[in-house]
């Protein structure tokens, strides 16, 4: 049994607290004191447990509390990420918590009607922010930090010796050495005066300072990484050569790193298929200095002038990169396939690979188009093949009830000087499906085989819909005259109607986007459990070990299960980790994509700031009490105040998302496409301020 287990049953058992002592030289005692210290702190973190005092531990169940990180909302209240689900936290009921901090929190009655669950934070167990970044104004002998993050409730107090050389109006980062309490406000120290909100580099500077992303390596992961040879070198027993084989890579445009890459020859009743992914764990073992980086990074995040990776360049774009006409080491999932894309063998093996050619999505498109261009025939072919086969692996997953979400990306492209001169959107096109549907059927066939083998293994799952979500969806439905008006306990297929449905209609990203706020989130997490989303019974990612933690560890797991090492260092040191490097991987995703869309929306607003008074057409996004929300065809978005609609009194109808006017009548509803005029922007709150044009 493993020790988070034995650890666990001991503390449920327990009468009272128990000791670290108590712990290690009675239930725990055949395990080392080093281990069992460090499963207490990852029980506590986890939220299995909490510390009473020093060394002095009990389970959480046992006091009627639960443990997770909260997570602030811009008007005051959070939501705490637990086991059971997230817990709504009032402004009230905080105990000086602050957004990120992992707390424990007393769980009260189920709120009115049953729809969510409610507590109170009764301790900061962790915390989380250690600076804080804001702008500075003097106030006499004092200093006053205003946090630019809205998630941060409460301003920062500065000693007059402790200024850092700050004046007035300045965006700087202030070191936290007192946490605000119900009583008093948080103090600090001027670390970093990054300029004026208005200097080049400083709006995205203030996004990575906000979201504390990482932004260099230490030394000693450097040194590591430059130790590392270009060459793979000899290739040892049990990696297979697929040298000779026609490999390609698909990515966008612009990308830097190569993770994936992919063959394809036909066969006598369909095709075989070989979709080889950077072998990182070769060069990245556990505990290693370059992994216990990755793990406090757990993702690259792709910010709008720059990308901070999970690992450091040398790997990412040299090493594990499959750049073309280079040998490298690769983890293979090879699978035949008959015409209607059902996989009916497979083989998972680490073999070694020379790409032959570096494909991008636009230019595969426009091969695919016009039949032109192509970079050889046998590329050609290959191509063709994988745009055929990639549609009936689809074909079969939606049929499942998979959903195909239609979206935009935008891409906001930057000058010289970091400023924004135009927008374009990515959509989904038959060379984008290819991949995913290619990673999609990859990481299932592993996901399965770790579950047939009843291996360890961090799975990605996707819950089930929140019924309340759902029951707003129905009301929006309703209103646009959708044929489906009964989504309270919708499956996939009840979702891909929907979409299907709304694939011509001027509503469409609205209704998608409104349908994939319904979904929770999909997370990582050490046990089986299905995917709503693929409507998939076990998934996991194992394509993306460059720019994905848990794509690492799954690799680690599949070689060791593979080769029989499961009970054997360093994997056996790893298993027992697993429950908190999904947690901690779940976490920092979130933060990431958090970061990248915070990111594109200062230069959105940057972009539109030289069009104060231009009018353009939207679609309302949004509708409340204070005003609609509309956003533009190059995705901005902003709010048309109901102080500025001065035609009439305008009231707010919640169940039907819409503004109506008290005397004339007039709506303005969700969905409704709109001309504004561009009034202001707010640069420092990233707020676009409109009226009716």
């Amino acid at each position: 049994m493993h020790v988070r287990k034995v650890v666990l049953k001991a503390l449920k058992a327990a009468d009272g607290p128990m000791t670290l002592s108590q712990i290690s030289t009675g239930p725990a005692a055949s395990f080392k004191p080093t281990l069992v210290r460090e499963t207490m702190r990852h029980l506590v973190k986890s939220g299995h447990a909490v510390e009473v005092k020093t060394d002095t531990f009990v389970a959480l169940r046992a006091r009627n509390t639960v443990q997770g990180r909260i997570h602030f909302n811009m008007r005051g209240y959070g939501f705490v990420s637990a086991p059971a689900g997230d817990v709504y936290i009032g402004s009230g009921d905080m105990r000086g918590a602050m957004h990120g901090d992992t707390v424990a929190i007393r769980l009260h009655q189920r709120t009115a009607g049953g729809k969510g669950q409610a507590g109170e934070v009764v301790e900061v167990v962790e915390r989380h922010n250690t600076t804080i970044v804001g702008r500075f104004e003097k106030q006499g002998r004092l200093g006053i930090v205003s946090p630019t993050d809205r998630r941060i409730r409460g301003d920062v107090l500065v000693g007059h010796d402790a200024f850092g050389g700050a004046t007035t109006g300045q965006i700087v980062v202030v070191r936290l050495t007192r946490y605000p309490s119900p009583g008093a406000a948080a103090q600090g120290v001027v670390e970093e005066v990054l300029g004026n909100d208005s200097d080049p580099g400083v709006d995205v500077e203030i996004v990575i300072r906000e979201h504390g992303l990482r932004t260099e390596f230490p030394k000693e992961v450097e040194l590591a990484a430059d130790a590392i040879p270009e060459a793979v070198g000899a290739i040892e027993k049990g990696r297979e050569d697929l040298r000779e084989l026609l490999t390609i890579t698909i990515d966008p445009v612009d990308a830097r790193d190569f993770d994936d890459a992919i063959s394809l020859e036909r066969a006598e009743n369909g095709f075989r298929m070989w979709v080889h992914i950077a072998d990182v764990s070769h060069y990245v073992p556990w505990g290693s200095a370059i992994d216990q980086e990755a793990v406090k990074r757990a993702t690259s995040v792709y910010l709008v002038d720059r990308v901070l990776p999970m690992l450091p360049e040398r790997l990412s774009n040299g090493v594990c990169s499959l750049n073309p006409g280079v040998d490298r080491f690769t983890m293979t999932a090879q699978f035949d396939l008959d015409r209607t894309g059902l996989v009916e063998g497979y083989r998972l093996y680490p073999s070694v690979i020379n790409s032959d050619h570096r494909c991008d999505y636009e230019g595969v498109q426009r091969w695919l188009e016009t039949d032109e261009g192509w970079p050889s025939p046998e590329a050609a072919r290959l191509i063709k093949d994988f745009r055929d086969i990639a549609a009936a692996i689809g074909k079969r997953r939606i049929a499942r009830g998979g959903l195909d979400f239609e979206s935009v990306e935008p891409k906001v492209w930057l000058d010289g000087a970091g400023h924004p001169v135009q927008v374009t959107l990515r959509e989904k096109t038959v060379a984008t499906n290819m991949i995913e549907e290619a990673m999609i059927a990859a990481n299932e066939v592993v996901a399965r085989h770790m579950r047939d083998h009843e291996s360890p293994m961090v799975y990605r799952i996707h819950e089930d819909p929140d019924p309340d979500a759902l029951a707003q969806i129905a009301t929006v439905l309703k209103e646009f005259d959708y044929p489906i008006k009964d989504v309270g306990a919708a499956t996939p297929r009840t979702f891909q109607r929907l979409i299907e449905f709304a694939h011509d209609r001027p509503e469409r990203l609205l209704i998608n986007s409104l349908l994939l706020r319904a979904l929770k989130r999909a997370r990582y997490v050490d046990y089986l459990d299905g995917h709503f989303g693929l409507a998939s019974d076990a998934y996991c990612h194992f394509t993306s070990p460059i720019r994905r933690y848990p794509d690492l560890v799954v690799h680690r797991l599949l070689r060791a299960q593979l080769t029989g090492a499961l009970g054997e260092p360093p994997t056996s040191d790893m298993v027992p980790e697993l429950e908190w490097l999904a947690e901690t991987s779940s976490i920092m995703e979130r933060e990431a994509e958090a970061a990248e869309n915070d990111s594109v929306k200062v230069k959105l607003c940057e972009l539109m700031a030289e069009h104060i008074g231009e009018e353009f057409e939207g679609i309302i996004s949004s509708v409340s009490s204070f005003g609609a929300f509309v956003t533009l065809d190059n995705t901005a978005e902003g709010l048309v105040h109901v102080t500025t609609m001065s035609d009439d009194y305008y009231r707010f109808d919640a169940e039907r998302f819409l503004l109506w006017g008290e005397n004339k009548g007039k709506q303005w509803r969700l969905g409704q496409t709109v001309r504004i005029r561009i009034v202001d922007v707010a640069m420092a709150d990233r707020r676009i301020e409109m009226e009716w044009a």
